[in-house]
This record gives structure tokens, C-alpha cells and sequence, in this order.
């Protein structure tokens, strides 16, 4: 299967396996399996709300977000998950040169494509993936724009804090915008210390965006916000009225409080412990090498010949066990790279001893 840009493809797997959608297991996409549940009642009580028009500008739920991230209401637009924040951020661009850092999400380099910019992207080798930012210094001169994941994905690599910011401070960097999409950042151990958040008043032309559909498991009804102070006004008006609908906001009301939020930060370091014992786990595997990495995710390098990315998806997904094949990812070599994201204790454990056994298998026939 040639996968599309994006995982969670639950209902095309379904199909192609001849299973049931509720037994396969998705590990192709990386969402908080943790997260507080929405219960049945709760959805209910929101149905009532899709007879009336949602806040045009979401100004309720920018509030809250406020309150949660510690940042001023001003500095906040919510959108319909961090994609509509990255695709209205592009079109601050237009005419400009702009730097996407390679590899990264797939769509950095769709939106930007999709605006009449010069867009470069800039591939990192794999020495580079971990490396302190400023090394990059050199491939990012005469830009007007960088784009970044921090954490990255699909490679996990984390940029500290302090590292950006002293990547901003630079005299040659100064005048350029940085884009930082952080949608991964609540599952980073420090993610309070580490978040770009509480610096976007010092640099203006620094634009955060963020997601919740993944740290609370929302990715249908897409919640996300982006944070700056340079480019606020623009980007408010380009942006279409009823943006956030109006089960997001029914949503907001009782989640996103201060009650709910220290859930789910129990539920996000209890998958902080999960992914340490995955990652052991994954580690004892013949043929292949785990990348170390700070979101809920794990990128696995096929290393033995014998193992292919595609014969793998195939051989797992005939089993229930859905992968995130890297093909799509530009920078990582076709066929020997695939994606897993953290689930539960029991089902890591399932995806560990099929995915053992079917590369001990094809090892074994390719000798």
C-alpha cells in the first residue's frame, strides 16, 4: 500500500485487510490512548448544540486557552486543529523565500506550495536530526521564513528551549519569521519549560503553532491554536468566521478547565512511562534501530536487507496491528523507515511480539 500523507487510515486498512474497523489497532497515528474519555451523555448534551451558529471568532474558547497556556487572550487564535493554523500561516508568505526543515510533517511543504512563495526545503542529514539548531545556521541564511517541528516528526529529535532561542538572538536571524509547530510538545517530559509559548512576546516574529486533538484524542472534531504577537492582526482576518465549530466549543467548556487539565497530565506521563518500556521492548528486536525521541511516537530504521517497510504494514495489518510506513516522509530512504506510536502496556506488548516474529521470519528466509 503507497500510504497517504497522514496515519490513521483506519477505514482504507479495514477494507484492505477484510477486518473489522474495531479490530485493528492504530499505531499509525499518534494520539494520548489515555486521554479522558467524552462520554455518551456528554455528547448528547452537545447535539444540541448544531442547530446554532458557534462564536464567529471563537472568543470564549481563546480565553480559556489563555488561561491554560498562561499567555494573554491577544496573543491566541484558536483554529480548526494546528493544520488550519500552519496553512493560514503560510499565506503571510506569499512572495517571500521560505526554509521548511526536512524531514518533517508533510504538509510544512504542501501549504506552503500552495501560495505563490519561493520555497526551499532544506534537508537535514541524519547526523543533523538531534543536533544543537545553531548547526543549522549555515543551509538558513537569506530566508524569510523557516518552518520547524519541535519535537519533529516523524524523527522525534527535540530542540531545547534554550537552543531556539538562541537561534532567534542571532544577528542574521533576527529579521526572519521562525514557524515552530509544537503540536507534539505536551507529550515532551518538560513541555511547561520547553514550550515556545511564553516567548512569542519577546519575538514577534515568532509564530507557535499548537494542537490539542492529539494530546486529548480529539482528532475529529480538530482543536488546535497558533500564539504570536507580530502578524496577529493579519492572520485574525484572513482567517474565515466559524472556524471552531460549535461541538469544539461544547467541548472547550468542560474540558479545557483546570480540573480536567491536571487529568490529562496524569494520563500524559503515565504514556511517558509506557513509551520508555515500548521503547525497551522495541530495542530487543533483531534488525532494526529505534531513534530516541521525545514525543509518543518511535521511529524504527529497518537495518537488516531482508526488511521492507510495505512487507512489514502488509504482514502486521493482516494481523490487526495498523504502522505508519515513512515513505511519504521526504529524507527518509523509501522502504526502510516506519513509525509507531505508543498505545497501552498490553497492546505495545502485542505489536512487539508480531512485529518480532514476522522480522525473525523474513530474516531467517532472506539467509
Amino acid at each position: 500500500m503507497s500510504q497517504a500523507f497522514h496515519g490513521g487510515q483506519i477505514s482504507e486498512a479495514a477494507r484492505q485487510f477484510g477486518l473489522a474497523r474495531e479490530a485493528i489497532l492504530d499505531f499509525s497515528s499518534n494520539l494520548n490512548v489515555l486521554a479522558p474519555m467524552v462520554s455518551e451523555a456528554e455528547w448528547q448534551q452537545w447535539a444540541a448544540g448544531i442547530v446554532r451558529y458557534p462564536e464567529p471568532d471563537a472568543e470564549t474558547l481563546g480565553c480559556q486557552l489563555a488561561e491554560i497556556y498562561r499567555l494573554k487572550s491577544d496573543y491566541i487564535l484558536p483554529t480548526a486543529g494546528s493544520i488550519e493554523a500552519l496553512y493560514l500561516a503560510a499565506r503571510l508568505f506569499t512572495g517571500c523565500r521560505v526554509a521548511v526543515i526536512e524531514p518533517g510533517f508533510s504538509d510544512y511543504g504542501r501549504s506552503f506550495a500552495s501560495v505563490d512563495c519561493r520555497l526551499e526545503q532544506i534537508l537535514l542529514p541524519r547526523e543533523l536530526w538531534g543536533a544543537p539548531a545553531a548547526e543549522w545556521r549555515p543551509q538558513l541564511q537569506g530566508f524569510d521564513a523557516v518552518v520547524l517541528g519541535n519535537p519533529n516528526n516523524p524523527t522525534g529529535s527535540m530542540q531545547p528551549r534554550k537552543e531556539l532561542r538562541h537561534l532567534f538572538e542571532m544577528p542574521w536571524s533576527k529579521a526572519k519569521h521562525w514557524i515552530v509547530d509544537e503540536a507534539f510538545m505536551e507529550f515532551v517530559a518538560d513541555h511547561d519549560g520547553e514550550t515556545l509559548l511564553s516567548s512569542v512576546e519577546e519575538f514577534p516574529s515568532l509564530i507557535v503553532l499548537r494542537s490539542l486533538t492529539k494530546s486529548w484524542r480529539i482528532p475529529g472534531l480538530r482543536a488546535g491554536f497558533l500564539a504570536t504577537t507580530g502578524p496577529m492582526e493579519r492572520l485574525r482576518k484572513m482567517q474565515p468566521p466559524w472556524s471552531v465549530n460549535s461541538v469544539v466549543h461544547a467541548w472547550a467548556k468542560q474540558f479545557m478547565v483546570k480540573e480536567r487539565h491536571q487529568v490529562l497530565e496524569e494520563s500524559l506521563r503515565e504514556l511517558r512511562n509506557l513509551k520508555s518500556q515500548f521503547e525497551a521492548e522495541l530495542r530487543n528486536i533483531q534488525g532494526i534501530c529505534v531513534h530516541p525521541g521525545a514525543a509518543n511516537f518511535l521511529l524504527v530504521e529497518l537495518m537488516d536487507q531482508a526488511l521492507d517497510a510495505s512487507t512489514l504494514y502488509q504482514k502486521l495489518g493482516r494481523q490487526g496491528l495498523l504502522i505508519r510506513v515513512g515513505d511519504s516522509f521526504r529524507g527518509l530512504a523509501k522502504g526502510r523507515f516506519i513509525r509507531l506510536s505508543v498505545r497501552t502496556a498490553s497492546e505495545n506488548s502485542r505489536l512487539v511480539h508480531e512485529l518480532a516474529k514476522t522480522c525473525t521470519e523474513l530474516i531467517r528466509r532472506a539467509a
